[in-house]
């Protein structure tokens, strides 16, 4: 029996909450009890005695470390691993895109795949790639291509050469080290294009120009789309023409060419900014946010008095996912799912307003609209908050910004804590230079990661719930209802301060009072 990545899947989620209901995996997976049992009855006979998963009744129970996971998926050969036709599909797509070709029969050889699966995929792979104008192509005597869209297929292609890279220390393109067999073999293949190091330095100067700033899953997706594009200039492959984007796009001078320019500009556009907002000012954006903001705000008890920078914050997201719509892609985060329970009363506020009054000139899904309404609650929060002598806190985490960010928002609405930094568990490094009371996650895996690697740190739900309260209560953190301002020495401190500078110093020095 060999291992495929559903069942990596489920000792990933075992490992992240080391103990977690039959139950639980079923209803996320959306697999049978019994489906799950028989995988994971599998999986154990690649792992030693005590290292295996142990399933009772009605849970299983996690015995590893995360780097201990990570070195079994790394021992795993192809020939343990059983791939998926769409796994199979992700593999052909790259061959295809740095090699302009790929050879079915030895590629299937390769994997240990019969000629009956090859061409039962051949009819699947068609069929999956007429959803996106794409088709397969037969080369005489060569093997076969994928064709269509030249910016379609470098976006599929950033897609998953994404999530089989990482950003370490110094910056360099490596391997992720959680890669599978099949991944393994994908970075194979395209890791000579993350070698051009005077061609990264290229885009880190643009991006330097420019003071643009993005997150860490966002950096990984714009080297690969980069690269990839650089690649495929060299052998000839162009984007011929110039995408009808539904918004302004600033355009960025990377590439000579127009389309290839405009192309580029529009990818960064649709990533997640952690600097100033770049994004040109756009009628659309502006129209929907009015309608957005103004429904939501007349139906819950909180004014927004830090009106406009919510107005920002709706308007860049709206932005990006125009422009994601227009790319056809996303990033996607499981924090996401349970917004819909968690805050059911603001998201159908949020879901009636985009079904009634914003559908025709916006498409969303549920997780963009889960990300909205996680927008209003951190401002819902933020009007709210009061308090002062901070505890500094770095959050740690994987998940998209306006994620962190909420969450950030819940902990200074609590207690009384300033978030110094949001970081991926990969910049961990960069924790040397910033001055911190705690590391906060809310991710057992991450918390893992932190303990095996020297840092201590305070692991808590995404969601506060009373027993996160009163978990961070006994750890000293001071609840922002039983904080006070001296009023004597506040006085004396205001009044040495020009009227016309009073706003601003007092948003500044006092974020949690005023807005």
């Amino acid at each position: 029996m060999t291992v495929s990545s559903f069942a990596l899947y489920l000792g990933n989620r075992i490992q992240e909450a080391q103990q977690i209901t039959l139950n639980q995996l079923s209803i996320k997976t959306e697999r049978s009890i019994a489906t799950i049992r028989r995988t994971i009855h599998f999986l154990n006979e690649y792992l030693q005695p005590s290292s295996q998963f142990v399933v009772t009744e009605s849970k299983i129970i996690n015995q590893m470390s995360y780097d201990e996971f990570v070195s079994f998926i790394q021992k795993l050969s192809i020939n343990d691993f059983s791939t998926s036709w769409q796994e199979r599909l992700e593999l052909l797509f790259v061959i295809t895109m740095t090699d302009n070709k790929a050879n079915l029969t030895k590629l299937y050889q390769t994997l240990e795949i019969s000629q009956s699966t090859k061409k039962k995929d051949r009819a699947t792979f068609s069929k999956e790639l007429e959803k996106d104008q794409l088709s397969l192509l037969s080369l005489r005597g060569k093997g076969v291509t994928i064709v269509g869209d030249e910016l379609t297929l470098r976006i599929k292609t950033a897609q998953i050469l994404a999530q089989i890279i990482e950003l370490n220390e110094n910056n360099q393109l490596v391997a992720r080290k959680a890669n599978n067999p099949i991944q393994k073999l994908i970075y194979q293949y395209i890791k000579q294009l993350f070698e051009k190091s005077e061609k990264k330095q290229l885009l880190n100067n643009l991006l330097r120009k420019y003071q643009l700033t993005f997150n860490y899953t966002s950096m990984k997706f714009l080297y690969a789309y980069y690269f990839i594009s650089l690649h495929r200039i060299e052998n000839n492959f162009f984007i011929s023409k110039k995408h009808a984007s539904p918004v302004k796009i600033q355009t960025y001078p990377l590439f000579n060419q127009a389309e290839e320019a405009f192309s580029f500009s529009s990818v960064l556009a649709s990533l997640d900014n952690n600097g100033i907002n770049f994004y040109p000012k756009d009628e659309l954006v502006v129209s929907i946010r009015k309608q957005f903001v103004q429904y939501v705000e007349e139906r819950i008890i909180t004014t927004f008095y830090s009106r406009k920078e919510l107005n920002q914050e709706i308007e860049q997201y709206l932005y990006k996912c125009l422009v994601r719509n227009f790319l056809d892609f996303d990033f996607y985060d499981n924090k996401l799912d349970d917004v819909k329970k968690e805050f059911s009363f603001l998201y159908q506020l949020v879901d009636y307003c985009y079904q009634k009054y914003l559908a025709q000139s916006i498409h969303l899904v549920q997780y963009q609209l889960s990300t909205l309404t996680l927008l209003c609650r951190n401002h819902v929060l933020k009007n709210k908050i009061a308090g002062r002598n901070l505890k500094k806190v770095v959050v740690i985490t994987n998940s998209a910004k306006e994620k962190g960010n909420f969450f950030s928002q819940q902990l200074v609405y609590f207690f009384d804590a300033k978030v110094v930094d949001i970081l991926n568990i990969n910049e961990i490094y960069q924790l040397k230079t910033l001055k911190y009371d705690n590391l906060i996650t809310f991710s057992n895996r991450i918390s893992t990661i932190l303990d095996e690697n020297g840092f201590p740190n305070i692991k808590v739900n995404y969601y506060f719930h009373s027993e996160d309260i009163d978990y961070l209560a006994k750890l000293n953190f001071s609840r922002n209802s039983q904080r006070k301002i001296i009023a004597k020495r506040f006085v004396n401190e205001i009044t040495q301060i020009p009227p016309e500078e009073l706003s601003n110093y007092l948003k500044e020095h006092y974020a949690s009072f005023f807005v």
